[in-house]
Order: structure tokens, then C-alpha cells, then sequence
């Protein structure tokens, strides 16, 4: 079978990284630094701590949206 040629472009260029928004909350237990965060929908606190943009204090309860990329997301801040 014949490719064309932007089929064949498509089956051999990298995919562009796909941006997925979450939202969650940082839970009580936080105290400084990179916060871990309970997703909307999850019942368990992420293992995985998340930076986030120097605009934006991380605080207990806080609702967040995060920017995930791939494996890795950062908190942008809160959602009021």
C-alpha cells in the first residue's frame, strides 16, 4: 500500500504535546514548598508534587487548575 505523502508526515513527526486542564485541591496537610493535590474525581492525593507560577501562594483548600503536559502539570493558580 502507497502513503501519501502527509500521511507519511503523520505517522513519523512527533505529535504536538496535547495541554490538558485539571482542577483539585491542595489538602489540609500542606504545609510549604511544591504542593501534592486531590483531583477532581480521584479519591486518593496525588504522590507527585507540582510547581507553580510565582504569581500564586499555594494555601490549604485552595481550588486549583493545573496545566498538565503529558506527565507533568503546574499549578496556575486558584480558582475563586
Amino acid at each position: 500500500m502507497r502513503l501519501k505523502a502527509e500521511e507519511f508526515l503523520g505517522l513519523v513527526q512527533p505529535k504536538a504535546a496535547q495541554i490538558v486542564f485539571k482542577l483539585g485541591t491542595i489538602p489540609s496537610d500542606y504545609v510549604s514548598g511544591r504542593p501534592t493535590i486531590l483531583f477532581d474525581g480521584e479519591g486518593t492525593i496525588s504522590t507527585r508534587t507540582y510547581p507553580y507560577l510565582d504569581s500564586y501562594t499555594p494555601t490549604v483548600n485552595d481550588r486549583v487548575l493545573v496545566a498538565m503536559v503529558g506527565h507533568s502539570g503546574v499549578v496556575l493558580g486558584d480558582v475563586v
